[in-house]
């Protein structure tokens, strides 16, 4: 059976109204103490939207769903990095054993009583199987039910029922179906793949189109949200990016879309006095992954060192998990961004504010002090982003909480735009069943190239052999106000055109945020 390559789920959501022309989900932050692991033919309705709730101390976006019939409240982590819904049998041994709920300090969010659905079917047993990128995973059965979302009704949707699990939340994997973990790699000719949550939206006319958008917020914010079936403007500055996505090569020589793949085209830093300092030259380009269910960034090895030479912070990876910084390096110099660049020099730049990427070692981080180094600062914080020697490298919740995404799985593009932190309006924008882009595109960024391989990492400044073309098209226009860069004053009814300078720091709004996500590593334990 296939692993998923997402790393283990960060991520969870509450139920929220929803509004008459969107599918619109509350992102809910997990409760305090509940630790989270890391390393995904009717007239159908425009979208759907649903709140994601967030918690700075359990560092997680969780969904607040029901499964069956009557419905049985599940609370579910959602992740752009897998594909398989799946949720805990009340007899599961993460939820029944005292002794695993006594090594983990936890307990299980929710169960699911197959016994008190009357739409329950189980489809196959034992076939349910999933590993994420930290080891952890859950197995089980496949099943069919109703699953309730956001003011709608997924009705018999394919899952996965845990009998054993070493997570204490079932998974919303919102992700490509060809990433599922019922797809078996040693079988190729014959992979199971079943339709996914987002494709079953549409099948069933609760959704136009295979898309959504996603918005977690900042660190303090107490909600996010997530919109299938659209996107909502207010939620970001500036210009949309669109890029396409980068294919998953096979060990046929192949390739499918199985990941959210774009491709990384600059890293620089801005410090207190508004210098820009870049860590990569040239033609520089790397396979990146979106993904909501990783906590932490993984950038390649060589520019992270780079990164933690400017910051004079600690790796300490290979025994504590975690990189050790002078919490002085944010609370001195509160306007220090990490600007991540994308579509090349006519592109858009992500900037972080490094509140978003320096946090406090407690709660979930705290570390055991037999396995934290001699360190040159008494004011010790963990940095947000960790170096990886292979690619692909991943984006997670310290970069995905100052980006708005829109994921298009049906046209295999991304876009992306510097968050509108605490945006208290909407303006949802319905994506069309017959649309072959993200609405709104105009302008052409320039282009660029990347190749996503299996092995090896990329040095800072150097670029890959081009095999697939990357080109990002600036769309929709944001919210107004403070923005992450410059749009050409040429406008339209429904767009900016024009693309965002990749490094245009002039109008940028740095916000002080505080808060705690959570990393698994060889020495973190929960106090």
């Amino acid at each position: 059976m296939k692993s998923s390559t997402a790393s283990a789920i960060l991520s969870v959501a509450a139920m929220s109204s929803q509004s008459l022309a969107a599918f619109t989900m509350d992102i809910a932050k997990a409760p305090p103490g509940i630790p989270k692991l890391l390393r995904r033919n009717l007239s159908p309705r425009a979208s759907v939207t649903e709140s994601l709730v967030n918690n700075a101390t359990g560092g997680s976006y969780m969904a607040t769903v029901k499964v069956g019939t009557p419905g049985q409240q599940q609370i579910l982590a959602i992740d752009t990095g897998s594909s398989d819904v799946w949720v805990l049998d009340v007899s599961a041994d993460a939820c029944t054993d005292v002794t695993i709920q006594s090594q983990a300090e936890d307990g299980c969010d929710s169960t699911f009583d197959p016994s008190k659905s009357s739409t329950f079917k189980d489809v196959l047993q034992d076939g349910f199987y999933i590993q994420y990128g930290d080891g952890s995973g859950a197995e089980g059965d496949y099943i069919t039910d109703n699953l309730a979302i956001g003011g709608v009704t997924v009705k018999t949707l394919e899952m996965g029922l845990a009998y054993n699990a070493t997570l204490f939340q079932g998974l919303l994997g919102i992700g490509y179906d060809t990433n599922e973990a019922s797809d078996d790699a040693e079988d190729e000719q014959d992979p199971f793949i079943y339709p996914s949550i987002i494709d079953s939206m549409v099948s069933q006319g609760l959704i136009s189109t295979k898309a959504y958008s996603l918005y977690l917020n900042d660190l303090q914010a107490s909600t996010g949200s997530i919109i299938f079936g659209g996107m909502d403007s207010d939620k970001f500055h500036g210009d949309l990016l669109e890029m396409p996505i980068v294919p998953s090569p096979l060990g046929n020589g192949t390739s499918v879309y199985s990941e959210f793949t774009v491709a990384l085209t600059s890293f620089s830093m801005t410090g207190q006095a508004g210098n820009t300092t870049s860590l990569t030259q040239g033609a520089y380009d790397a396979p990146v992954i979106l993904d909501s269910g990783t906590t932490l960034t993984y950038v390649p090895q060589p520019l992270a060192d780079l990164i933690y030479e400017k910051l004079n912070a600690v790796d300490d990876t290979q025994n504590s998990g975690l990189v050790f910084v002078d919490c002085g390096v944010s609370t001195n110099s509160p306007k220090t961004t990490f600007n991540f660049g994308f579509g090349g020099s006519d592109g858009v730049s992500i900037q972080i504010p490094i509140d978003e990427m320096v946090f406090s070692l407690d709660g979930l981080f705290s570390v055991d002090g037999s396995a934290s180094p001699d360190l040159p600062f008494s004011n010790t914080c963990g940095l947000g982003i960790n170096g990886q020697a292979e690619e692909p490298y991943i984006l997670g919740d310290t970069f995905l909480r100052s980006a708005y995404v829109v994921y298009d799985l049906k046209n295999n593009v991304i876009a992306i735009a510097q968050t509108n932190f605490n945006s208290t309006t909407s303006s949802i924008i319905d994506f069309t069943a017959d649309a072959t882009a993200i609405p709104n595109v105009s302008g052409v960024a320039s282009s660029v190239a990347v190749t996503e391989t299996a092995t090896g990492g990329l040095p800072v400044g150097g670029g890959h052999s081009a095999t697939s073309s990357i080109t990002g098209k600036p769309t929709a226009s944001g919210a107004s106000g403070s923005s992450s860069g410059s749009s050409s004053s040429s406008t339209s009814k429904s767009a900016a055109v024009g693309s965002v300078p990749a490094f245009d720091v002039t109008a940028l709004a740095v916000f002080g945020l505080s808060g705690v996500f959570a990393v698994l590593g060889g020495g973190w334990f929960l106090a």
